[in-house]
């Protein structure tokens, strides 16, 4: 039976090239992000360039009933749950934190760590079923604190921690955290148009040059990373902080 993949943010930037990769290596998907016109676009021309069958599943991740909902369609739909990709984030609100706003701060976490805290907590009988594996799209901005950046930085390192955690309960799911490096996605584009005023010139003028000089990573780049990793991941790698560029990360075509 061909295997199934769960993956959040799917609509666009590293989401959706990661659905595209898995896609490409014949991987039946249940697709997840909050735009439903952009998610099912993504899902009908998966259809059409690979000929796999693609679920598109549109909600908000900080809602748990939406990990109910795809789980429950992989499990009725496809059959099982093989794997599970965490990649839905957002990075607002920035600023010092007596300037931004509570409820914007609690809805990062709500978004970046107990999404996929509901995603895990509702497929890990299946995955753990079928020795599945987890792949918690984190941030180096989870280990190195970033200024006006409270909320994700909080919510990533809490991710990175929660994949140790679950690695320990779960031996016989292969879970890690994974740093995609600076990738040219909407976030970039987010810091760039808002960063004036909420975040530090210095550290604004960095992600400029960073676009400026062509050194944000193609969202394929990490995306060839996320797919070996949820499909062929060691056990010995549970629990690790896995770097885009680790060189334990194997090739699809070994």
């Amino acid at each position: 039976m061909k295997r199934v993949v769960i993956v959040t943010g799917a609509s666009s930037g590293l989401g959706e090239a990661v659905a595209r990769q898995l896609a490409a290596e014949k991987v039946q998907l249940i697709l997840v992000a909050r735009r439903k016109s952009a998610l099912e676009k993504v899902a009908a021309d998966l259809k059409v360039t690979y000929g796999v069958n693609v679920l598109a599943i549109p909600g908000d991740v900080s809602d748990p009933g939406l990990a109910v909902k795809a789980v429950h369609a992989g499990n009725e739909e496809l059959g099982r749950i093989d794997g599970l990709v965490n990649n839905a984030g957002i990075l607002d609100p920035m600023g010092k934190v007596d300037q931004v706003d509570p409820a914007a701060w609690k809805y990062n976490l709500e978004v970046n760590l107990l999404g996929p805290f509901y995603f895990m907590r509702e497929a890990m009988a299946t995955l753990r079923k079928f020795r599945g594996r987890v792949v918690n799209v984190s941030s180096g901005a989870g280990v190195t604190p970033m200024d006006s950046w409270s909320g994700y930085c909080s919510s990533k390192a809490g991710l990175i921690h929660l994949s140790r955690v679950i690695a320990l309960d779960e031996p016989h799911v292969v879970t890690v955290s994974f740093r995609p490096g600076v990738v040219d996605t909407e976030m970039q584009d987010f810091i760039r148009r808002e960063g004036s005023g909420r975040m530090s010139g210095e550290r604004l003028t960095y992600f400029e040059n960073l676009k400026k000089e062509g050194k944000l990573l193609p969202p394929q780049v990490p995306a060839k990373a996320v797919a070996w990793l949820v499909l062929k991941a060691p056990r010995g790698l549970s629990g690790d902080f896995v770097p885009f560029d680790d060189p334990r990360i194997g090739s699809l075509d070994e």
